[in-house]
C-alpha cells in the first residue's frame, strides 16, 4: 500500500510518500480501506515531537478517518462505509487515553489501509460525503463534548478562540444551532468575514482590538457564560478575565504553548470552573451525527490534498491561513 511514513521528527519535509507492506489484521481487528483522512494539530505535534512523548519509528499519522471495510463482521458487511472512532482504550484508568495515529505507536490513516480495533468502527452517516464524515471524528466531536460541559442555555454568551480552525469553526456552527450568542476571535478580514457568514454574532480581530475590552462592550460588562479555548498559554489569562461569575473555561488544546499563567484569586472569587476535554465518547459521536442531520449542519472544509501532498497540507495548517478542516484524499 501507499502511505505517508514518518521516520523522524522534524518539519513537513520529513513526511515521506512510500510504498509499504499491507497491514495484517490481528484478532479483534479489521482492515479499513481509507477513503480520506483529515489533518489535525495532533498530527503536527507528533511530527514535530514533544519532550517526554515518545513514539516508535517508522510511524503513520492520522486519526480522522473515513473508509470502507475490507471484510465484514457482526452487523457490518464487507465494503460497508465506516468512520473510525479514534480513541484507543487504555487498560489503566489513571493514564490518559491515546489516539490512533497519535503518540500511541498505533499507525493512523495517512495510508491506503489501516488496521483498526473492531470496537472503534462506526457506521458512516449516509447524509455526509466521505470528505465531510472524516472531518468530524476529532475536532467536531471534541467541540460537541466541550459544549455539553459548558451547560449553556439559550441566549447565553460564549467566546470562541481561533475561529478559523476545525475546532473554532465547528464551535460556531454548533453554538448557533444551540441558540447561543457567539463572540468569535480570529485575525484578518477574510477570516472575520467567514466567521460572520457561518453565524458568529460578533467577531473580534485579535491583531487590531483588545479582546477583553470588546467582549465586555458587547456583553454590557457582564462577561461571557463560557469560553471554548484550544489555544492555551496565550489565551488562558484573557479567558479568565472575560468570564462572568460561575462561568466555565472549557479547554482542549495548547497550540500556543502548554503552560499558562492563571490568576487564582479571580478563579475562586468568581467561582469559575476550568474543564478539560479530550475528544468524546463513541456514543457522543453518534449523537452528534444525528444532531447535525436534524440541524442541517455540514462541516466546513478548507482544502483537499492528495495523500502524496501531505507535507503541503501540514504547511497549510501551520500557516494559520486555513478556515475549517484540511483533508487528505487517497
Amino acid at each position: 500500500m501507499k502511505a505517508i511514513v514518518l521516520r523522524k521528527h522534524g518539519n513537513p519535509g520529513v513526511l515521506s510518500f512510500k510504498k509499504i507492506a499491507n497491514p495484517k489484521p490481528k484478532k479483534g481487528h479489521v482492515i479499513v480501506k481509507v477513503s480520506c483522512c483529515a489533518v489535525n494539530h495532533l498530527d503536527i505535534w507528533v511530527r514535530k515531537g514533544i519532550p517526554g512523548k515518545k513514539i516508535t519509528f517508522p510511524h503513520i499519522l492520522g486519526c480522522d478517518i473515513c473508509g470502507s471495510l475490507k471484510q465484514g463482521f457482526g452487523n457490518f458487511r464487507k465494503g460497508a462505509k465506516v468512520v473510525v472512532y479514534p480513541v484507543l482504550e487504555n487498560p489503566d484508568p489513571l493514564l490518559p487515553s491515546t489516539m490512533i495515529g497519535g503518540f500511541s505507536n498505533y499507525n493512523g490513516g495517512y495510508a491506503e489501509l489501516i488496521q483498526v480495533p473492531k470496537s472503534n468502527i462506526v457506521k458512516k452517516p449516509n447524509w455526509f460525503s466521505d470528505i465531510e464524515a472524516c472531518a468530524l471524528n476529532v475536532s467536531y466531536l471534541t467541540v460537541w463534548n466541550m459544549l455539553e460541559k459548558c451547560q449553556c442555555q439559550k441566549g447565553d454568551w460564549i467566546l470562541i478562540w481561533g475561529a478559523n480552525g476545525g475546532v473554532g469553526s465547528a464551535a460556531i456552527l454548533f453554538a448557533k444551532a444551540m441558540q447561543l450568542k457567539v463572540i468569535a476571535v480570529t485575525s484578518n478580514a477574510k477570516k472575520i468575514s467567514k466567521s460572520k457568514k457561518i453565524g458568529a454574532d460578533v467577531v473580534i480581530d485579535r491583531n487590531k482590538s483588545n479582546v477583553v475590552t470588546q467582549v465586555l462592550k458587547h456583553t454590557k460588562k457582564q462577561g461571557v457564560n463560557a469560553v471554548i479555548d484550544h489555544v492555551g498559554a496565550k489565551t488562558w489569562p484573557l479567558s479568565i478575565q472575560v468570564l462572568k461569575e460561575g462561568g466555565r473555561l472549557v479547554v482542549c488544546g495548547q497550540t500556543s504553548g502548554p503552560k499558562a499563567i492563571v490568576d487564582v484569586p479571580t478563579v475562586y472569587s468568581k467561582e469559575l470552573e476550568i474543564l478539560g476535554t479530550y475528544m468524546g465518547t463513541k456514543s457522543q459521536l453518534i449523537k452528534m451525527h444525528k444532531f447535525m442531520r436534524t440541524k442541517k449542519i455540514r462541516p466546513i472544509i478548507d482544502s483537499i490534498f492528495s495523500l502524496r501532498d501531505a507535507s503541503f497540507a501540514h504547511k497549510r495548517m501551520e500557516s494559520n491561513n486555513h478556515f475549517g478542516k484540511i483533508v487528505l484524499k487517497m
